[in-house]
């Protein structure tokens, strides 16, 4: 039997597939409203699994829903942001990360500790998140 490949996103194609958008992404705006866990974080950790590991009806809309809700947002300033964003990066290219950027990697890290337990059926997809989020 043949294995299957990888799954190739990008946060743009996994906002589509899910039929969610930038714009509702950024729909609780008091001053950049921020991902927690970065949607480059759980793209990576999907592009980790073959193709067909995540099943079901929408899970592609269920898995960004998740991401988009309440519990994983919270306001940053956009430098913050940045910063974070930049890190997050850094940690999916394998790159050396400052203690600022570690930092940043032990924060999302802990939301991701605490709000994991709340998506359901998507088990290997939280071991790939896990792997990444190991520093």
């Amino acid at each position: 039997m043949a294995e299957r490949s990888p799954y190739n996103f990008t946060v743009t194609s996994l906002l589509k597939a899910a039929g969610r958008s930038r714009s509702t992404v950024m729909a609780y705006r008091p001053k950049h409203t921020d991902h927690v866990v970065e949607l480059q974080l759980v793209v990576a950790a999907l592009n980790k699994l073959s193709k067909g590991t995540c099943s079901g009806k929408n899970w592609e809309e269920k898995l960004v829903d998740f991401f988009n809700g309440k519990r994983n947002l919270q306001p940053l300033e956009e430098d913050e942001n940045r910063e974070k964003g930049v890190a997050a990066g850094q940690l999916i290219d394998g790159e050396e990360l400052t203690d600022e950027e570690q930092g940043w990697i032990k924060k999302i890290k802990k939301k991701w500790d605490g709000i994991k337990g709340e998506l359901h059926g998507f088990d290997k997809f939280k071991d790939a998140l896990n792997e990444i989020l190991a520093i």
